[in-house]
């Protein structure tokens, strides 16, 4: 009796494919370049040779509070009479034009208040035709002023 000889279906080989594709992997991780992002470049201006000292005493303080009323400098005006920031600010900046503006708001004042008094101040800084130096303190900055000045 003849036998047929068996035929053997033609097989690729897959046992170390794993190995090869964990190989490929780290060889891509270990030679791209990653590119480096710069982000934002800050040109700081020059540094002037006499620099103004201010004091702490010099700012305007203007504080809003929930009840719609404001103090410019301890002095107390309504939310309504928000033109006389413009009046005041005016005065003092003649004087010394790089004398800061913090305006405090409390965290419980309208918001339409604070934005009224920035509106005045936004106003003047137009027609100042430069900007103003108006900063508005962060609950450390606040809790250290009042704490100052008590």
């Amino acid at each position: 009796m003849k036998m047929k000889p068996k035929k053997e279906e033609p097989e690729i080989p897959t046992a170390s494919m794993a190995d090869i594709a964990f190989l490929l992997i780290v060889f891509f991780m270990l030679t791209t370049v990653f590119s480096a992002n710069k982000g934002m470049e800050h040109i700081l201006p020059p540094k002037e040779d006499n620099p103004e000292e201010t004091e702490p005493d010099d700012a305007i303080y203007i504080r809003i509070f929930p009840s719609g009323q404001f103090t410019m400098d301890s002095t107390s005006y309504l939310i309504d009479d928000v033109d006389k920031v413009y009046e005041y600010v005016n005065a003092k900046v003649q004087v010394n034009a790089k004398k800061p503006i913090i305006v405090d708001a409390n965290p419980e004042a309208r918001y339409g208040d604070m934005v009224a008094v920035l509106d005045q101040l936004k106003v003047l800084s137009v027609d100042m035709g430069r900007e103003l130096a108006v900063t508005i303190p962060t609950p450390e900055e606040r809790e250290l002023y009042q704490r100052i000045n008590k």
